[in-house]
């Protein structure tokens, strides 16, 4: 490592503070990392070639982090870069973090990125990934088969800064629910599936790929219920946002499940900032597409990527980088 012993301290203190994952910290930065970070200054001028790869993701227990992990040692095997993950309150945060130069990538959802607080004009896409799908989880013995049954209920709608927050409230405003029959917390997904198990909420939102890890593990200690997302919703949220598309749980997704679950999906996509160098852009997606399986092998969500997809719709530009990558592979026109 280009500073030595003095540096390395330094670093591990850096993650501790923030919560990234530090991977192989004594790897030194080669000439794939010189591809990978060119020393262009960034917008305050600084030099940008001794940073680490900072990846923002979200709760330990989601898939943005499982993927992230996987995502961060590419890097560091595939193009010596010192990668490290950061765990994060998910998809706002992660816009945040990335338009402030505070991350080099970040995990959202789309619908994030229309949101008047998203600072646009600082964010590229680098490629869209798997869908999330909104999972509201409840256990039997609360007898809750609907929305509607939410009323005076205990609900853990996510933690502030996360798209599930946004896509919950979202979902219950389309509700006849009154903000008064609902007793609201914000949880992450670790806490919301411990209250869950002993009692302290009724019901919980989850928005991740599919299976949700900590949903899996609860639904092995008690019996769980997902409640559906009515058409009707699903309809009127689409009609207003243009990013939803309705979706079903699949039969075998968690124990006990006897049939599909309607719900919404909702597409997850990986940004950067806009001033990161196209080179730098290029090498980041070619790698992620060049060592696909093992990114895939990580979670069943993941399995979803596909670089036929990598390009689509999405409300946020490509990055250059990434589109000449793209426009290679038949994507998009020169």
């Amino acid at each position: 490592m280009k500073n030595g012993t003095l540096f390395l301290p330094f670093i591990l203190l850096f993650c501790f503070i923030t919560g990234c994952s530090f991977m192989n910290e004594q790897q030194e930065i080669s000439q794939p990392a010189s591809a990978l970070r060119q020393g262009q200054p960034d917008s305050s001028g600084q030099d940008l070639s001794n940073r680490m790869l900072i990846i923002a993701t979200g709760d330990m227990s989601g898939v943005y982090f499982t993927v992230g992990q996987r995502l961060s040692a590419l890097y560091e095997r595939y193009n010596g870069a010192v990668s490290g993950t950061q765990v994060t309150q998910a998809s706002i945060e992660n816009t945040e973090l990335v338009s402030q130069h505070r991350a080099e990538i970040g995990f959202t959802t789309v619908d994030v990125l229309e949101l008047p607080s998203t600072n646009k004009s600082r964010l590229r896409a680098l490629t869209t990934l798997y869908s999330n799908y909104v999972q509201i989880v409840t256990t039997k013995r609360h007898d809750i088969d609907s929305l509607d049954d939410l009323a005076g209920k205990r609900v853990s709608v996510g933690t502030s800064g996360s798209g599930t927050r946004l896509i919950a409230e979202r979902i219950l405003l389309e509700t006849d629910l009154q903000p008064e029959q609902l007793n609201l917390s914000y949880l992450s997904f670790t806490q919301a599936a411990e209250a869950l198990q002993n009692g302290s909420i009724d019901a919980a939102f989850f928005s991740s790929g599919i299976p949700n890890y900590e949903i899996a593990y609860t639904s092995k200690q008690t019996e769980l219920s997902i409640i559906p997302i009515p058409k009707d919703i699903i309809d009127r949220l689409q009609k207003q946002y243009g990013v939803y598309a309705q979706n079903e749980i699949p039969v075998d997704t968690y124990k006990g499940m006897q049939k599909e679950v309607q719900t919404i999906s909702i597409k997850n996509v990986l940004v950067t900032y806009d001033e990161m160098s196209d080179r730098h852009a290029y090498n980041l997606v070619k790698t992620l597409y060049e060592h696909l399986p093992e990114l895939q092998d990580t979670h069943p969500a993941a399995s979803d990527i596909s670089l036929n997809d990598a390009a689509g719709p999405v409300p946020l530009d490509f990055h250059s980088g990434a589109m000449k990558y793209f426009t290679e592979h038949g994507l998009m026109k020169k």
